[in-house]
């Protein structure tokens, strides 16, 4: 806790994302980093959720983490604005996915091909983060999602214009997914991470209202949120 305190002190404001693992673990992180702004004097924090969170309660752990500590940042008594994305491009410059790219033309993430997605990026949410604390918009709750809202294969078209070079897109299945994920991070991080597109993958009704279209499109002054094509031609030397 200490050491904590001791990186809050002087800052004015913080930007809060919690490593997505297991609730307690993730409530007690939140918790810790909570206590410490307040000791430290900070004015407000923005909580960057890791990923999108289902609007109503439900027992998908990763929902029910992001529950527990919006839960926790409501009831701090800090200023605050809550930034939560649909689904990370930059999700494509992991490893594993940049050689698939690479490689193979392929991208190949544990999601139907038929799911429409409104992808962003970590640059924009951390734009939209930025601006809030600017604009001091307190108490507001922001889906951060692209500007096109696109199925599989017209996202690979989108890579495929940015990237100068063919894409294809192959939905992984969520087995081989989260047999990989376990093999990259660890015990129980696979069955935990793939909990979230398995739900996705059957109710289909939530998964549209969490990643898809501009139900709510975010009215915040400054930001143009990035399209796919410009984003991949930004990042076009990554993949060579």
């Amino acid at each position: 806790m200490a050491s904590l305190v001791a990186a809050a002190q002087g800052c004015a404001h913080a930007v809060l994302q919690v490593p997505t693992g297991p609730e307690a673990v993730m409530v007690r992180q939140t918790g810790n980093a909570l206590d410490a702004f307040r000791r430290a004097g900070l004015r407000s924090v923005v909580l960057k959720l890791a990923s999108a969170s289902r609007p109503a309660p439900c027992d998908e752990p990763s929902f029910a983490a992001n529950a527990a500590v919006e839960a926790l940042v409501r009831g701090a008594g800090l200023p605050f604005v809550i930034v939560r994305p649909t689904m990370y491009l930059d999700n494509l410059l992991k490893p594993s996915a940049r050689t698939d790219i690479i490689e193979r033309g392929t991208f190949s993430p544990p999601v139907a091909v038929g799911q429409r997605i409104a992808w962003t990026s970590a640059d924009d949410c951390a734009s939209a983060a930025t601006l809030l604390l600017e604009q001091e918009r307190y108490g507001e709750d922001h889906r951060i999602a692209g500007p096109e809202s696109v199925d599989g294969e017209e996202l690979a078209a989108r890579l495929t214009l940015g990237l100068g070079r063919p894409i294809t897109y192959r939905a992984e299945p969520l087995d081989l997914f989260e047999r990989d994920v376990e093999a990259a991070l660890g015990s129980g991080m696979g069955r935990r991470i793939a909990s979230k597109f398995r739900y996705l993958r059957d109710h289909p009704d939530d998964a549209d209202r969490i990643l898809a279209g501009s139900r709510d499109p975010v009215t915040l002054p400054g930001l143009k949120p990035t399209t796919i094509e410009a984003w991949a031609r930004q990042r076009r030397e990554a993949f060579r």
